[in-house]
């Protein structure tokens, strides 16, 4: 099999979180979340306290995009900054979703 495709979420909510525990359950195999963003702390807290040291954690977009640590990216923050963190994926070649 071939490596994993590693994701990254921006937006750990209800539907970044939601993401992440299909992903982490096994319901894509060929896919891994390797960077979870958010800016609230008390989100990122939750994240880490559910994934560990598994996932890297940012405060900052901009930051996880330009980790190298992400093939593709899941959007799941308000609908008014998808354009944004979409354009700024496609910058760096980064899939997005």
């Amino acid at each position: 099999m071939a490596d994993k495709i590693k994701f990254g979420i921006i937006g750990y909510g209800n539907m970044g979180s939601s993401h992440a525990k299909s992903i982490f359950n096994g319901e894509s195999p060929e896919i891994e979340v390797t960077a979870i963003c958010d800016v609230k702390p008390e989100r990122l807290a939750i994240a880490k306290e559910m994934w560990g040291d598994s996932v890297t954690y940012f405060t900052d977009a901009i930051e996880m995009l330009d980790s190298g640590l992400i093939d593709a990216c899941i959007v799941a923050i308000p609908h008014y900054d998808h354009a944004k963190y979409a354009i700024e994926c496609m910058k760096r070649g980064i899939h997005v979703m």
